[in-house]
């Protein structure tokens, strides 16, 4: 990995570092990686350096000690906790206890020692005192009135040191193979493990685009189905108050308190539940109910939705987890109040800003119906599939991870661009309200506007082809979706544009696209039911002749939203 993705990134480039090396050292020999801004010269490049190593590490560690002589250390590192905690990474603090009452005040600071101003070094002492007290104060307070944000306050440098490797270790993958049948699997394991049937199993699908993408979180439309594939968790209650989640999936299990629902030391697949669970916390104690009574809870999870590919796998467990936890608690949630909340975890426990789609398909999907969305109201309306064609998807076994893309600046770009021309969102910026102020924004931004504008159009005409029966006209609207996805969105890869252009190239296929948010995942064809067998077996060829990557063809059918199967557990 290279240093400037380091996982662990180490606060404070002023004063000495030992309290560093110890650490960089434990983490060395787990095979952790770490950046430490501390160099012999500061330069331009130790600056870039430093904010790009900032930027992508998933754990910042800070340590105030007497290595942190001035009020100006203090303040650099302040920033650096807020702007971690803003990205949703994990901030690890140690105060030393002795600091406020050891620590030289003046140390950093110069005094003229001509005009000998007694008056600003005090003025300088008791302001440095202040804003140690301040730190020592508000850090404590903070993970107690902000438990949705990821800080752990070390004991000692060594507590420091050991939750930092437990947090990097939880955020490396596991290996995954996920089970046949796992809506059964799930009964049966859960059953096994618990020696009872559980009391019901939630599930969630996962989805397909057909069209409109990255128009979601700018009010706009989206033209998803369901699939029938899902997400399912066996549930049932437990006396204990403890939290056990069980993955079949990944073969791992966690049991813990409610305490700690945000302990990102717990291995990262556990992140979504969690998430949930918390905020089930929280609506509960809005609900005037003590959310330091929710009841435990035992779950068993597992599904066929591919991962990373595009499929909104991570749409489909938080949808499934209210829909168990609606069981479990008594909560009384509509379908759309449900893909609310899901979206609520995604932007505040997994640190995606994402849109509604994923979330809204996977609770209200119609069968053998895609939705047209209006992703501002909410509304959804039911377009039935063409007759005669199959939605193939062609995964191009490339990974990606949202939080660490592009995906959080092209949502910044959006929103510059509806601010330049006085709109609250692109949604309501016209094609000649673009055309007029277009030469009033920054390239790039123009290009992001102009794919929202269009996409919007395009899954509008889209509706209608599909209601006319038209799978050509379909087809071209899907053809021009992705070169604008890869030209002006610019959030394809040459995987996506090499497995695109070989789908569009065969006889039977009407179009394709990439599918998804970007940056890897998989690419989506409206193809005869004739042609699919032949068309999977030539596209994969030639796609792993290109790239040396093994195309994973799926076939999907339009399905249900989430529901729930009740069993008659304990309860």
């Amino acid at each position: 990995m290279a240093e400037t993705h380091a996982q662990i990134f180490l606060m404070g480039t002023v004063g000495k570092s030992q309290w560093r090396e110890p650490i960089k050292a434990a983490c060395a020999a787990e095979g952790i990686s770490v950046f430490d801004p501390v160099v012999p010269e500061w330069n331009q490049e130790s600056m870039r350096r430093e904010a790009d190593a900032l930027q992508h590490a998933h754990i910042i560690l800070m340590a105030i000690t007497d290595e942190t002589p001035s009020v100006g250390s203090l303040a650099e590192s302040g920033w650096a906790a807020l702007s971690a905690l803003k990205r949703h990474q994990a901030l690890g603090l140690y105060i030393d206890p002795d600091y406020v009452e050891s620590a030289s005040p003046l140390s950093g600071w110069r005094i003229d020692e001509a005009h000998g101003d007694q008056h600003a070094a005090d003025t300088i002492e008791s302001a440095s005192q202040r804003a140690r007290k301040l730190v020592t104060h508000h850090a404590g307070r903070l993970t107690e009135q902000f438990p949705e944000m990821a800080i752990y306050v070390a004991a000692d440098l060594d507590d420091l040191q050991n939750w930092a490797i437990r947090t990097a270790k939880a955020q490396l993958p596991l290996q995954m193979h996920q089970v046949e049948q796992p809506r059964l699997a799930v009964q049966a394991a859960f059953t096994v493990r618990h020696g009872s049937a559980p009391l019901c199993i939630a599930y969630a699908p996962g989805r397909v685009n057909i069209i409109g993408e990255h128009t979601d979180y700018n009010d706009g439309f989206v033209l998803p189905a369901a699939i029938d594939k899902a997400i399912y968790i066996a549930a049932d209650g437990r006396d204990d108050g403890l939290i056990s989640l069980h993955s079949l999936d990944f073969e791992n299990e966690v049991t813990f308190p409610f305490a700690r629902l945000h302990d990102d030391s717990l291995p990262a697949w556990t992140r979504y539940p969690r998430g949930a669970i918390a905020l089930a916390g929280t609506l509960a104690l809005l609900n005037g109910q003590n959310p330091n009574r929710l009841r435990g809870m035992n779950l068993t999870i597992a599904g066929d939705v591919p991962l990373g590919a595009g499929f909104s796998s991570s749409a489909a467990i938080e949808v499934a987890m209210f829909e168990a936890l609606s069981a479990l608690l008594g909560l009384s949630l509509t379908q759309p109040q449900k893909a609310l909340l899901g979206q609520q975890v995604e932007h505040h426990f997994i640190g995606i800003r994402s849109g509604i789609m994923d979330q809204m398909i996977a609770a209200v999907g119609k069968a053998n119906h895609a939705l047209l969305i209006d992703c501002r109201s909410l509304e959804a309306t039911p377009v039935p599939l063409p007759s005669g064609v199959t939605l193939v998807t062609l995964d191009t076994g490339v990974r990606r991870e949202l939080v660490g893309s592009e995906y959080g600046v092209r949502r910044e770009q959006c929103e510059q661009a509806a601010r330049l021309m006085g709109v609250s969102s692109l949604r309501d910026a016209t094609p000649e309200l673009f055309a007029a102020k277009r030469a009033a924004m920054p390239e790039v931004v123009a290009r992001r506007a102009q794919h929202v504008l269009e996409e919007n159009a395009r899954t509008l005409a889209a509706v209608q082809a599909m209601q006319q029966g038209d799978a050509a006209a379909l087809g071209a609207l899907l053809n021009a979706s992705h070169t604008s996805l890869s030209q002006l969105y610019e959030v394809s890869i040459p995987e996506l544009d090499i497995m695109a252009a070989l789908a569009q190239a065969q006889k039977g296929v009407y179009g394709a696209r990439m599918m998804g948010g970007g940056f890897g995942g998989a690419v989506i064809a409206l193809v005869a039911d004739a042609a699919v067998a032949d068309v999977i077996a030539t596209v994969s060829a030639a796609y792993t002749a290109q790239t040396g990557r093994t195309c994973t063809p799926y076939t999907a059918k339009a399905g249900m939203g989430s529901g729930v199967i009740y069993l008659g557990g304990v309860g």
